[in-house]
């Protein structure tokens, strides 16, 4: 079992944002959105960027993925919000990263709501 934020989040990386995708294509319930994205923001890693980025655009993409997002909680939305302002940041600070990938997290934060 899975007990704290951290095994959580190296458990999604080891899943992958492909399977993360088709686990849940048919929907996503209402409460694990907001969980997942807690554990992604709590445990945030630059390094990490490319894959948690790939993470939120699978999610995003599935069958009530709009539904599941109306019910975030407060904390949740202000996760969210967190996440990708890191998220942001992670590319203004490092020049690796492509205009693509800054034009792909302006697309999330819309998808998103934030």
């Amino acid at each position: 079992m899975l007990k704290n934020s951290k095994d959580r989040y190296y458990y999604l990386l080891r899943v992958g944002s492909q399977l993360l995708g088709h686990i849940f294509r048919n929907e996503i319930s209402f409460g694990l959105l907001g969980e997942i994205i807690s554990v992604l923001n709590t445990n945030y890693s630059e390094d990490d960027g490319n894959e948690v980025v790939a993470m939120l655009q699978a999610l995003s993409s599935v069958n009530r993925f709009s539904l599941s997002l109306q019910f975030l909680d407060e904390s949740e939305r202000t996760a969210c919000s967190q996440l990708l302002q890191q998220l942001q940041e992670t590319i203004s600070h490092t020049h690796q990263h492509s205009q693509q990938s800054a034009e792909v997290v302006i697309s999330l934060m819309s998808v998103y709501s934030m």
